[in-house]
């Protein structure tokens, strides 16, 4: 077998996608086997669950699977990433929304992926490290979580401020039944509470201090399904920073927001490539982390880990 695999544990998320999604995944276990690797899987229970499988065990595997959506996934190479040396993440999608898998095409048709897994190439990907300083205290902070179970690490995005809310406000019911327009549904419907916020910002030692709508470190070929970055390089060592400043008229914000989903420039689109940033705010804001609830707090420091963790994908993937 290519690339001494032959051990793989699989880390399902029960409550990710829709009934065919976990049939699927049972297809795709039963593939591997057929490949003849050495499987075991382990259904995930809750926040951080998969991050504590992956840390706690990982180190016996010659590659680990997430199976669920990008939040899956981003739990999976966190817990790897406690390991020494870890071994590589697979990914197969089966999620409503699962950008990593389009930056990489990676398919959904779970014989394919079997193959893919064991008999494709290793990809090395950037991963971003989120500073691990407890978050201010925030009584209106309605996200209530256990600070120990907030994500450590990010594959694809950390972002605040407008439609940021999206991924983890819509309706986990509303998400299986209709994937990517349950996103765009919950996003228009916060046009009408869309506001900026005054923000500290150093990338890379240089000042872009302002007022955003929003402002996110992304390492991705799109954002939510919706949002094009088709020339994102994602093992260069840099995020994309991308800072929105708020247009005068809301018919102005409706042509940014056209913009942004057709992936073109604006006057209040800035674009940076970034190692390091800093954002500080005068109250606590909350941050969305691979589209799941990241924690708020008062100053966000993040730094890109340079080709942290190798990613299973296609032989013929560029």
């Amino acid at each position: 077998m290519e690339n001494d695999i032959s051990r793989i544990l699989v880390i399902i998320n029960p409550a990710s996608g829709r009934a065919r999604s976990a049939r699927n995944v049972e297809i795709f276990v039963d593939e591997l086997h057929n490949l003849g690797a050495t499987t075991h899987s382990k259904h995930t229970r809750g926040i951080a669950h998969a991050r504590d499988i992956a840390a706690c065990e990982g180190a016996d595997y010659d590659l680990v699977v997430a199976c669920g959506g990008d939040g899956t996934l981003s739990e999976v190479v966190s817990g790897l990433l406690e390991l020494n040396a870890p071994p590589s993440v697979g990914f197969y999608p089966s999620g409503s929304t699962c950008d990593v898998a389009r930056s990489f095409q990676l398919t959904t048709d779970p014989k394919e992926a079997a193959r893919d897994m064991l008999f494709g190439r290793s990809f090395p990907i950037d991963i971003g490290m989120i500073s691990r300083d407890a978050p201010s205290e925030h009584h209106d902070d309605d996200h209530s979580a256990d600070f120990a179970k907030l994500p450590r690490h990010f594959t694809y995005v950390a972002a605040f401020g407008a439609f940021t809310e999206v991924s983890y406000d819509t309706r986990r019911s509303l998400k299986k039944t209709f994937g990517h327009m349950a996103y765009v549904l919950t996003g228009m419907r916060s046009l009408r509470h869309i506001h900026s916020a005054s923000t500290l910002v150093t990338l890379d030692d240089k000042d872009y201090s302002g007022d955003y709508l929003f402002g996110g470190l992304i390492n991705s070929r799109s954002i939510g399904g919706l949002v094009p970055l088709p020339n994102a390089v994602l093992d260069d060592g840099y995020f994309d920073a991308v800072l929105v400043t708020k247009p005068k008229s809301f018919r102005l914000l409706w042509r940014l927001v056209r913009r942004l989903l057709q992936g073109k420039e604006d006057p209040h689109i800035l674009r940076v490539p970034v190692r390091k940033a800093l954002f500080q705010f005068d109250d606590p804001v909350p941050f969305t982390v691979d589209g799941e609830y990241g924690g708020t707090k008062s100053t966000w420091a993040i730094e890109n880990l340079p080709r942290a963790i190798t990613l299973r994908i296609a032989a013929t993937e560029e």
